[in-house]
């Protein structure tokens, strides 16, 4: 199937730009729309470029999707300090919007790592399902004591993510995190939600995808494990190989939800 891709720029409700770059089929497609949510200090096009990848294979599919840079990241030309889970969530809230504008019905919020809590958090009555690629359902005990108060004495502290220049996360960042129980707040949503989660994932536990769909209540969710597979799903280490299985399942997932609906 032929494939659109366009980049676009939303002048935000904040007063910044947010990037995104917009993929879907070129003639036959679903009224959905899979919006893209990537992790900590990412990018739209995720870790070797996964995104691209599942951008396409989406399209080739008949669904469209959405991809965009979070504030501080990528393309953004915000400093870093200025994330917190909201201004993750207005970012996201602001792709909704567009999307609908766009003539889509539905909107499935897909995210991977911090991206999957901000998804949880933004899931709204314009969103009927959600993705959610080795959630970090709670991202509360992954945080440091010692790093919260240098945060409280100096606004911010500094994080290297190990992939890219240090970033300063912001002592609202930490209050963020610190006050939300994400899947309290998201088990009130009853959403079908599909959670992929690598076995050898050393950094979000995997229990923590079974947790999320507990979390939904809806009995179209589901989550899958994939063994040998780490927290990007290797694939910087295999390419695509096993990516290729987490996309098959997403869009299997996705037919499923959406012809039922019909």
């Amino acid at each position: 199937m032929s494939v659109v891709c366009f980049k676009e720029s939303l002048h935000s409700h904040n007063g910044y730009d947010i990037h995104m770059i917009v993929t879907k089929p070129f003639q036959t497609q679903k009224k959905v729309c899979i919006i893209l949510l990537h992790g900590t200090c990412s990018d739209m096009n995720e870790a070797g470029n996964a995104y691209v990848y599942l951008s396409r294979q989406l399209a080739d599919h008949g669904y469209a999707s959405i991809r965009f840079d979070f504030i501080g990241c990528g393309s953004s030309d915000v400093d870093y300090i200025h994330y917190t889970y909201k201004s993750a969530i207005s970012d996201t809230n602001e792709i909704i919007e567009y999307a609908k504008k766009l003539g889509y019905d539905e909107i499935c919020l897909l995210g991977w790592s911090q991206g999957a809590a901000i998804a949880f958090l933004s899931a709204n009555e314009d969103v009927s399902s959600v993705i959610a690629l080795a959630p970090a359902a709670d991202m509360r005990i992954m945080i440091h004591k010692e790093d919260y108060e240098y945060a409280k004495e100096n606004g911010y502290v500094w994080y290297d993510p190990g992939f890219k220049a240090s970033v300063r996360l912001s002592l609202e960042w930490f209050e963020d995190v610190l006050n939300t129980d994400v899947l309290d707040i998201y088990s009130k949503k009853n959403l079908p939600t599909l959670a992929i989660h690598g076995l050898h994932d050393t950094i979000v536990d995997p229990n923590y995808s079974r947790m999320s769909v507990d979390a939904s209540a809806h009995p179209n969710s589901r989550v899958i494990y994939m063994d040998e597979c780490d927290h990007v799903f290797n694939v910087l280490t295999h390419g695509y190989d096993y990516f290729k299985i987490v996309s098959q399942e997403i869009i299997q997932w996705l037919n499923e939800v959406y012809d039922k609906k019909r």
